[in-house]
């Protein structure tokens, strides 16, 4: 091999060795950056996950929760929508209602710990309403069980006599909101559920 033959097969071995650096070097910083990425995402889970929960809404002074006969007249519940007071021995099913059974039945539902969505469709259209309808189905269906029961123990039903769209109510605590906001129900769920007098009901 003459000595330009050989100097091009060493600048070709030269550049080939280059290029394999280069491509190292690629390969590695590819690697380092997805550790950092993964790092930093499980970083801001576990940060994600210890943030408090927001308390919403407020609490309502409790009132005496006595069982009461189907139609007997009581005193006047204390909020709107009620969070406590006399009620009948049986509670509702729970799920999503069209038509809402009566406060005094509900009122035991939330005596079980369980979490009422009220929702108000009155200066809705027709359109709006179905939506927001569906909305707090997804929210109810994500929302989980409860970890005493393994039930639900999450009603939603309609109420125009309110002066907001929404409305959440548990024992003892009610938050009012103007429109839907998943989040902000799904925290009242999460903090709520279950905080009430007889919650080893389902």
């Amino acid at each position: 091999m003459n000595t330009r033959a050989k100097d091009l097969h060493k600048a070709r071995q030269s550049e080939w060795e280059r290029r394999e650096r280069q491509r190292r070097m690629l390969v590695i910083g590819a690697w380092v950056a997805a550790g950092v990425l993964f790092v930093g995402m499980i970083v801001y889970l576990v940060w994600k996950q210890a943030q408090p929960i927001p308390r919403t809404g407020e609490d309502v002074p409790i009132l005496s929760s006595d069982h009461i006969p189907i139609g007997q007249p009581h005193a006047p519940y204390n909020s709107n929508p009620p969070t406590s007071g006399p009620h009948y021995e049986q509670a509702a099913e729970v799920g999503f209602y069209d038509q809402a059974p009566p406060d005094e039945q509900l009122v035991h539902n939330l005596e079980h710990g369980h979490v009422i969505i009220w929702y108000n469709c009155g200066e809705l259209t027709e359109s709006q309403c179905s939506r927001l309808k569906s909305q707090i189905r997804e929210v109810m269906a994500s929302a989980g069980n409860s970890l005493i029961t393994g039930t639900p123990k999450l009603v939603a039903v309609p109420r125009t006599e309110m002066e907001t769209q929404v409305a959440l109510t548990t024992w003892g605590r009610l938050d009012k909101f103007g429109a839907f906001d998943r989040q902000r129900i799904l925290n009242f769920i999460k903090f709520f559920r279950d905080k009430a007098p007889e919650n080893n009901a389902p």
